[in-house]
């Protein structure tokens, strides 16, 4: 199993949003808050900025929460490194994108 970046950076942004809307604070004060900028908050509210891991523990501390509210589970951001594809009969182990790949040259 693998870790899916995107979506684990695009689920931390979401809960962040979620939890500031919560709170009732704006972007610009939550920036304020931690020392970032406003436009910081937005771009990792979206999932295109990394937050350091030092940076979300401002970020909750600002909001009132534990670090575990916006950290989403194993399960929730793992993919398999590999997946089983029939071809003839034939079982392959093959990369998640080979696979999808297959799969639609397969269906035609």
């Amino acid at each position: 199993m693998q870790v899916d970046e995107t979506l684990l950076y695009n689920l931390i942004g979401t809960n962040i949003k979620q939890n500031r809307r919560k709170a009732d604070i704006t972007q610009e004060q939550l920036a304020d808050e931690v020392g970032v900028l406003r436009t910081s908050i937005t771009n990792i509210e979206a999932g295109r900025q990394k937050l350091p891991l030092h940076l979300l523990y401002e970020v909750c501390i600002a909001l009132g929460i534990e670090v575990a509210t916006i950290l989403p589970t194993n399960a929730a951001v793992s993919q398999p490194t590999t997946m089983s594809i029939s071809i003839d009969g034939v079982i392959k182990e093959v990369p998640p994108k080979a696979a999808e790949f297959l799969k639609q040259l397969l269906e035609e």
